[in-house]
């Protein structure tokens, strides 16, 4: 369009009347252009407005350009209805555009905005033209190289974009290729030491089946752990390495056992970053990755260019959990040439015994969390009644062949339904959450404290006298009338209880009827206005107020 309104043009091509097809043709193909480009940016954004836009453009450039080619209208009668449909579109585009126009990208905002201004020259002139406006010069041309150049310069942009990518791609694939060659390469050195290997690695098999029978005895993760330290240097044998154990909720990994080192090496724990208290898992040494942290020079006293290995232990609770890392160290002979062994083989074949030593332990952690659930309360977090059941009966038989005084407390909390009704049901939770807190806090690592139901807790005291377990229970009463029950942050106050307490052989001689003794003094602790202790028929009822 601007070659043909230019004068110069007659200079290329003496045919002034084609050059003006040409200029119209340009001019009606506008609005063409930019709808199909809009089709494609706004596929997902009324793509049917857009699309009709440009067909009704397209029949009329070449309806108006065919109607005046032969002769059945002037050409300067069809740009006035044009100029109409064109403001019409532009208004149309513009709708779609102003919705979409800031998810668009900056290169296809920067068209847009030069479209734009070349539109707005161009309605300048058609205003002109038809009177609107007193005529003056418009510098179309001018807006149309503006656009022009805005497509040339991030067509350029892209262009160099796209070399640079095949230049990297380039650079990509020649260090493919060279790495690929390496790997042909030492896969002939392996291949010479497969034999050997294969031999090796039926013995490691034999000592892993021995491990994993052992592992089988286990009954608690920690005594898996314990095993382990023992016998792993049997299955990484020839290599050095350490064991370590995950501690301190995941923040930390305890070393176990180290071997195949001259001379000990320092005792030291592997930390792992945190942030805000909470362990990133991205902190974790990464698989088959030399570990070069909290290493020394010398090769005799630390990990250097050690291999990381999980053992990774599946939780009912908490997912799976790498509560291992297994470090053993690459010797010089392993990456020499001709070695007896495969460095990768090995470290795979370790990695696979490592995988079945998991699987074990995590039949141990399910079989450990299953027992602790059967016996543990999920609330507070204290046994429950069948455990002090199946627990009183031992004690009862030690205390009885032992002569040993066993005594029981029964407690009860005043009002619960009352405090329930008032607080509602979570915060009843809360109260039996803070007052199982203090219960561990006030008795004894040899005391054992079961939530027996509802809002009754047992305490059994092997070794304690009646006296005694009175004493107990009235500091337990008045730290926890000083002691507010929080549900969130509401303060919900105080509450008071009720205590049941018998004792063997002071109440009775039958161990086994500690259990109804204490229950009967604590049912008389309530019928006699609560917030007491009571104890059993030999023993002198006291308030405590």
């Amino acid at each position: 369009m601007l070659v043909a309104e230019s004068q110069a043009s007659l200079l290329v091509w003496n045919a002034p009347l084609a050059w003006d097809y040409l200029a119209a043709g340009s001019y009606y193909l506008l609005p063409v252009a930019m709808a199909l480009l809009l089709e494609q940016w706004f596929t997902d954004h009324r793509p049917w407005l857009i699309n009709l836009v440009w067909k009704v453009h397209l029949i009329y450039l070449v309806g108006a350009l065919g109607l005046s080619a032969v002769g059945a209208i002037n050409l300067s009668s069809t740009f006035p209805p044009f100029d109409l449909l064109f403001l019409v579109s532009l208004v149309t585009i513009s709708v779609v555009v102003i919705q979409r126009f800031r998810d668009l990208a900056m290169e296809q905002q920067i068209i847009l905005l030069t479209y734009g201004i070349f539109c707005g020259l161009l309605i300048l002139d058609m205003a002109v033209a038809h009177g609107v406006l007193p005529w003056g010069r418009v510098p179309v041309s001018w807006g149309a190289l503006a656009f022009s150049l805005s497509v040339v310069i991030i067509s350029l942009v892209h262009y160099a974009r796209n070399q640079h990518a095949l230049h990297t791609l380039n650079v990509s694939l020649e260090q493919q290729v060279s790495e690929r060659i390496r790997k042909a390469e030492s896969l002939v050195h392996r291949e010479q030491a497969r034999v050997r290997l294969l031999t090796f690695e039926n013995e490691k098999n034999r000592v892993l089946n021995d491990i994993i029978a052992g592992l089988q005895d286990c009954l608690s993760l920690n005594q898996a752990f314990n095993y382990l330290s023992r016998v792993m240097p049997d299955l990484c044998s020839p290599l050095r390495g350490a064991l370590y154990q995950r501690v301190d909720d995941g923040r930390a990994y305890e070393r176990l056992n180290y071997w195949g080192y001259a001379r000990e090496i320092p005792d030291f724990a592997l930390i792992l970053d945190t942030t805000d208290g909470v362990p990133e898992a991205t902190t974790l040494p990464p698989r088959y990755r030399a570990f070069p942290e909290d290493c020394e020079d010398d090769n005799s006293a630390g990990l250097k260019g050690s291999v990381c290995l999980y053992l990774d232990v599946q939780s009912a609770s908490e997912g799976m959990l790498t509560l291992g890392l297994l470090m053993v160290e690459i010797p010089d002979d392993f990456a020499s040439e001709g070695a007896d062994y495969g460095a990768a083989r090995l470290f795979h074949a370790l990695d696979q015994g490592l995988q079945r030593i998991s699987i074990t332990l995590s039949s141990i952690s399910l079989h450990e969390e299953l027992q602790k659930y059967s016996y543990e309360d999920a609330l507070t977090g204290l046994k429950n009644r069948r455990y002090f059941n199946q627990l009183l009966e031992h004690e009862s038989a030690v205390a009885e062949r032992s002569k040993v005084p066993l005594a029981l407390l029964i407690v009860d909390i005043d009002h619960f339904k009352r405090f329930n009704d008032n607080h509602g049901h979570e915060a009843g939770d809360s109260a039996l959450k803070t007052v199982a807190k203090v219960l561990l806090q006030q008795f004894r690592d040899s005391d054992v404290v079961c939530r027996f139901g509802g809002e009754e807790f047992v305490v059994i005291m092997p070794g304690a006298s009646l006296a005694g377990a009175r004493d107990k229970a009235e500091r337990l009463c008045r730290v926890l009338r000083t002691t507010p029950v929080q549900h969130g942050e509401r303060n919900l106050g105080c509450i008071t209880l009720s205590v049941g307490v018998a004792s063997w052989p002071e109440c009775t001689s039958d161990p086994a009827a500690l259990l109804g003794l204490a229950d009967n003094a604590l049912y008389k602790a309530k019928e006699s206005g609560r917030d007491r202790i009571e104890g059993c028929p030999t023993d002198l009822p006291a308030s405590l107020d």
